[in-house]
Formats: C-alpha cells, structure tokens, sequence
C-alpha cells in the first residue's frame, strides 16, 4: 500500500466530511433509541435514513483506516503569521 499522505487540503475536507458523517450517525443513533427502532424503521428523508446511516458508518470506518494507516495528516493546520 502506498503511503503518499492527501494534501493537506485533503485532509481537512476529509476531516470535515467525517465529523458531519459521525454527526449524522449519532443524530440517527438517538432518535432511533429514543423511538425504540431500528435506523431502518425511521421514517426517511430525502435519501432513505437506512442509507445514510449506512454512509456514516462506512465513512467512519474508512477515515479511521487512514489515519491508522497514517495516511491522512491530522492535527492543526500551520497558520501563518503574516498580516495583511
């Protein structure tokens, strides 16, 4: 497997997409506790809920490969200095 890392550009869009992803999941995850359902039993949205939730955790799971694989580079993004 290759270990070139995203830009770091990348990687805050692959950041971002995952917290709104882990988000997603947990919103669902509430409701459906809350509801006593299953993510299938929800009603749906414009994409069926079942779908997205399923996204959400195969996103997760993808993103914590990255970083496991340390191919995602994480932490605070240098900023610079320089006024303008």
């Amino acid at each position: 497997m290759s270990k070139q890392k995203f830009r770091t550009w990348d990687s805050t869009a692959l950041a971002e997409a995952a917290k709104l992803g882990l988000q997603l999941k947990q919103k669902i995850e509430e409701i459906s506790i809350a509801n006593g359902s299953s993510p299938s039993d929800l009603p749906d949205s414009l994409i069926p809920t079942d779908k997205l939730y399923l996204l959400a955790l195969a996103y997760s799971a993808a993103y914590d490969k990255l970083i496991e694989y340390d191919l995602v580079k994480t932490g605070n993004i240098k900023q610079t200095n320089n006024t303008h």
